[in-house]
């Protein structure tokens, strides 16, 4: 690319930054107090290390007190400078999620088995079938150089779990597609406790002199790529998928989560502690049931003193699996949840006098 068609594009993208900024904050964004950063080139050696090309940000001691905004973002589509460059979370604090993206990337530019060419036909199939499913997907040449997203924009945020399981399936023919390795999906694999994973928005890359193009399949111009004012167009007018769509597809609305203890409400616990990974006892009376409906409308999780260690974890799963007992997840860190179900527990009614004379009585 020339310098001054490359620096063309930079002013059509740079016009368009706070038309862009808007539409990322309205459609994109999932969470506001944290996204990542591309690094100055000169920043990017680590001696100690492998390259560190980005970075969460705001640091730790400003979380909390600085957040996305309009303005983060005009700045990033306005950047020529690689390290003005942001990605956006894929999910957010209560694990939902806006959009589904594929990346595509040519992981190694000696190996011979992949290429761009083998890249994009991989691509324009996933597309394709998105489009043939009833949604206006968005197909983007990422760096240039065989490197490709593919972005499903959700009318409302959906399950972050449904999401991801969506993903998985679309593209797990990727060998059929001839692909050595299977695309990475974003969302990944959700966790309630960690920031997750992040993806470059559009605009400018992070390393080469290269402008996101947005493939078309207009009859005016079908099986080109767009570039500068008419690919930001056709992000701009891009149609959220809706919900009957969504739910056809197997992508939910959140669940809300109900957070389990295991001993005394699973776990019948008739002989008492003896160790993380020492189960002896057969479940209460009607739980496996009960746990099966309360899945029909919430997300069930498991939290107990088992799960400070993987051992513990691992009993409770094969605990679980062995009386054919089914939850969502056995969470190391207790979750934010709907409700919590105790056998240990006491209610507060906002009277601390009573709550004292409660905790006093508490199985004398």
């Amino acid at each position: 690319m020339t310098s001054d068609y490359f620096n063309r594009l930079a002013d059509e993208w740079r016009q368009r930054a706070p038309e862009l900024a808007a539409w990322t904050m309205r459609t994109l964004v999932n969470r506001t107090d944290v996204w990542g950063r591309y690094l100055a080139k000169k920043y990017r050696e680590n001696s100690a290390g492998p390259p560190n090309h980005a970075v969460t940000v705001p640091f730790r001691d400003e979380r909390g007190k600085v957040f996305l905004d309009e303005k983060s973002l005009t700045k990033h589509f306005r950047t020529t400078a690689v390290s003005g460059v942001l990605g956006i979370h894929s999910a957010s604090t209560d694990l939902t999620s806006r959009w589904l993206a594929v990346d595509i990337d040519l992981h190694d530019d000696q190996q011979l088995s992949v290429t761009a060419e083998g890249n994009f036909v991989a691509a324009k199939y996933w597309f394709e079938k998105l489009v043939n499913l009833g949604c206006d997907p968005l197909l983007l040449d990422s760096n240039g150089r065989g490197g490709f997203h593919i972005l499903l924009v959700f009318q409302q945020p959906m399950c972050t779990y449904s999401v991801f399981e969506f993903g998985l399936k679309l593209v797990s023919d990727y060998q059929q597609r001839g692909l050595d390795q299977s695309p990475e999906v974003f969302p990944g694999k959700p966790h309630w406790h960690r920031y997750g994973d992040w993806l470059r928005l559009p605009g400018r890359h992070h390393t080469h002199d290269h402008y996101s193009r947005v493939y078309s399949q207009e009859d005016w111009h079908e099986g080109t790529w767009l570039q500068g004012h008419d690919a930001i167009d056709r992000l701009l007018a891009t149609h959220p998928t809706n919900l009957d769509v969504c739910t056809r597809l197997g992508i939910r609305t959140r669940r809300r989560t109900i957070c389990l203890d295991f001993d005394g409400v699973i776990h019948s616990y008739r002989s008492g502690w003896q160790g993380h990974e020492i189960i002896p006892d057969p479940p209460i009376h009607g739980c496996e049931i009960a746990i099966s409906k309360l899945r029909e409308h919430y997300r069930v999780v498991v939290h107990s003193a088992r799960c400070a260690t993987q051992e513990g974890r691992e009993a409770i799963a094969r605990w679980l699996k062995q009386h054919r007992i089914e939850v969502d997840e056995i969470c190391e860190h207790k979750p934010p949840a709907f409700v919590y179900l105790d056998d240990r527990a006491i209610t507060f009614r906002g009277n601390w006098i009573e709550a004292i004379s409660e905790i006093s009585d508490f199985r004398k």
